[in-house]
């Protein structure tokens, strides 16, 4: 073996030895501390890019999932309004068949129509106040057109919605559920109170089919929930794959590169001496 002095191989292969073993140490010590295998392009392109398309797709899925959840509510908050609807009309109808009884005098039938008018205000009034944050519910032009359509899913597409039909936003004033303008017990004949009868049971009809669509598409949004959760545990552990590091795997490595760090600055250090023999010849 030839004794040179101005190039040291052995020095050069040590050194490539030892930044090979420091450049993993530190890329070990950034992945125990992140806790990712993935903290730039460089550490795996493809899975960055896979990752960051899958990111998009839980950040949609959680939004997803607060839109089934407002969307539930809104609903809730509707079919309790008419549920307030459905009892007063439920009342007004008991006084109606009380007052047909021949058994009340005048002055008694005009206390049942006081009562009357006091729950036909009272639907009056929550339809007109029933509102969602600031989303009338009974009485907003765009819902009574057009019903309500929810977001359920993390992309634009047609079958990530689900649509409440405008038949549950339609006006519920005592004269648009019965189509009686002046409901008055003390004027009222036989007859009249009869038809009266019939008139509040269609409205009645009304509210709970109401609530029936309301219920069904409440059933949809659960369903679309306990998708969206389905979906986003998958993906979640899909992307961790990806880029989640193996802090156990990350810690042995760690200890490996160490190791060699250590042995290759001794042996190099060994090695930056050996031109030295040459002094031996002079």
């Amino acid at each position: 073996m030839s004794v040179v002095i101005n190039t040291n191989v052995d020095s050069i292969k040590i050194q490539g030895i030892l930044s090979g073993s420091t450049n993993k140490l530190a890329q070990a010590m950034e992945r125990m501390s992140t806790g990712l295998k993935v903290n730039s392009a460089k550490d795996d392109a493809a899975g960055t890019v896979i990752s960051a398309r899958m990111q998009v797709q839980l950040n949609g899925n959680q939004v997803a999932q607060n839109n089934v959840q407002n969307g539930n509510a809104l609903l809730s908050t509707a079919e309790g309004n008419l549920d307030v609807i459905q009892d007063n009309l439920s009342r007004i109808r008991d006084l109606t068949l009380q007052a047909k009884n021949g058994t009340y005098s005048e002055d008694e039938i005009q206390a049942m129509q006081d009562e009357v008018a006091e729950r036909i205000a009272e639907i009056d009034r929550v339809s007109t106040s029933s509102k969602y944050s600031q989303l009338s519910l009974f009485e907003d032009a765009g819902l009574k057109a057009d019903g309500i359509t929810f977001q359920v899913g993390a992309n634009a597409d047609e079958d990530n919605t689900i649509s409440v039909s405008n038949a549950v936003f339609e006006s519920v004033k005592f004269e648009e559920l019965t189509g009686v303008a002046d409901f008055d017990l003390t004027t009222m004949s036989a007859a009249a109170l009869k038809t009266a009868i019939e008139n509040l049971d269609s409205g009645i009809d009304n509210v709970t089919s109401r609530k029936s669509l309301i219920g069904s598409a409440q059933n949809r949004l659960e369903s679309a929930l306990d998708t969206l959760t389905i979906q986003y545990e998958n993906l979640s552990s899909a992307k961790s794959i990806i880029t989640d590091a193996d802090i156990a795997s990350e810690a042995s490595n760690y200890t490996q590169q160490q190791i060699l760090q250590q042995i290759s600055t001794s042996l190099l250090a060994q090695a930056n001496q050996a031109p030295s023999i040459a002094l031996s010849l002079l």
